[in-house]
Formats: structure tokens, sequence, C-alpha cells
């Protein structure tokens, strides 16, 4: 049985397909350390770690990190890099709708639009687990990509980019009655040999993740338009939502 996109799509197509739009993770995760102020010593997961990417340079910081991705293909690129530089990372092959770690966390990372592969109420199952698995006052970070508001930029588009090993056509479609983006990536690489892969993502507006946050015990600290910090406004390319779990009631009293 054909499984999910998801399950697949990130073993040996990914980094053709995806690795020229990906950003520098040494500059992000620099960005990420200034906006949260992560101090050495916190303790995080990176959700949908992917190559390590992001959890590598952060270990390097000083901080004890978790990697979750359910490719096992990419698990084992992270740990050979990992490996290679001298760092410790802990890489956990796991679905994200059932990672949970009862009160480990102090920060959670979802990055380069982690979230919304799944069903609605699954989609919802991992907030909840996110929220569970963070300390009391701990962080969420979601960096996704920006529908505006209303989601007023649920825009059908079309992009063709030279990259290294060729032309990278993308395209992207947006069902409104599903509210999902359906994206199309084919590389037409110099040999000659075509390259694609297909995949769709819920897209949500703020108003929706406020709720689904809430409903998982935390609360809408700051929303950005980039990593940066820069404001966020309708024409931002992604929506950088920084959440705080809350503290329970009976530690509130």
């Amino acid at each position: 049985m054909q499984g999910e996109w998801f399950e697949t799509i990130f073993d040996e197509r990914y980094p053709e397909l995806f690795g020229p739009l990906e950003g520098n993770a040494e500059k992000e995760v620099e960005e990420i350390l200034a906006l949260l102020a992560v101090r050495s010593g916190s303790v995080v997961v990176d959700l949908g770690c992917g190559r390590g990417r992001h959890a590598i340079p952060l270990a390097r910081k000083g901080c004890r990190v978790t990697g979750v991705d359910l490719s096992e293909k990419m698990l084992g690129i992270a740990r050979t890099r990992a490996h290679r530089e001298g760092v410790s990372v802990e890489w956990v092959r796991e679905d994200m709708r059932v990672f949970r770690r009862p009160g480990e966390f102090d920060l959670c990372l979802s990055l380069f639009t982690s979230f919304g592969y799944f069903r609605d109420e699954e989609n919802q199952s991992v907030l909840d687990n996110v929220g569970a698995s963070l300390k009391e006052g701990g962080t969420l970070l979601l960096d996704l990509r920006n529908a505006g508001k209303g989601l007023s930029r649920l825009e059908n588009w079309d992009q063709t980019i030279e990259v290294p090993s060729g032309k990278l056509r993308m395209s992207m479609r947006f069902n409104r009655r599903t509210m999902r983006a359906m994206a199309e990536h084919v590389l037409i690489r110099q040999d000659g040999i075509r390259i694609s892969s297909t995949f769709d993502v819920r897209v949500y507006s703020v108003d929706e993740l406020e709720t689904m946050l809430a409903h998982a015990g935390m609360r809408v600290k700051n929303i950005f338009g980039s990593l940066s910090e820069d404001p966020f406004t309708d024409e931002s390319g992604r929506m950088v939502v920084v959440s705080v779990r809350e503290q329970e009631a009976s530690s509130r009293r």
C-alpha cells in the first residue's frame, strides 16, 4: 500500500528538491537564540529535524537537543554530521503525532513549515503533544508560510529558479474548501534527469492557530514576519508564531 507523501518525500529526493530553498541554518539558529533568549543548557526538541541543520548548531551552542523525525534516512545523515562535528544530539525516529515527553523541554522548534502535514485533528494532536512536553513557561516556535489576514494570500503561483544542479520549477495550488496548499516541485537536472515530488499542507489563519494552541495549553506571545523579528504583516513571507506553555491552575494558586 502506498504511504503518505510525508513518509517518503524527505528521503532520496529531498536534498535536490528542497535543499536550494533552505536558508542559512547557522544564521537562523543565531536568530532563534536572540529572539527567544535561549541559554546554554536549555533542553530543546526540534520536531521534523531532518538532516539536523538546526539541531546540530543548537547543540554546538550548549543546548541539550533532541531531534525528532520520521525519516530514518534523514536521521542517518544527521547522526553522521553530528558525529563528524563532535556534538551530542539525541536522534529519535518518531511520528510527531505521537511523540510526547511530559514536562521535559524548555523549547520546541517547528521550522520550515514542518507543521500542518496532517488532518486537522491530527495537527491538533501534534500541538497537544508539544504542550504536554513543554515545561511550564516553556516556548514553542512555529515557522510557517504566511497566508495573510483571513487567509487573503491563498493565491496560486508558479516559479522557476536556477539551482546548482539545474532548473527547479515550483507550483502551488490552494484548495479553499479544504484550506490546504498543494505543491509540486520539479527539478530538471543538467544531465536531463527529471525529479519531481508533490505534497500538501494545511494552511492556518492566526485565529485558528490561537484557538488550537489554547486547546494545547499554550498562549500566543508574539507573531513575527521572520526569524529576525521583522514585523508581521499580510505581505510577510513567513509567519513566526511564538507561544508559551501556560502554568497549570494549581501552580498559580
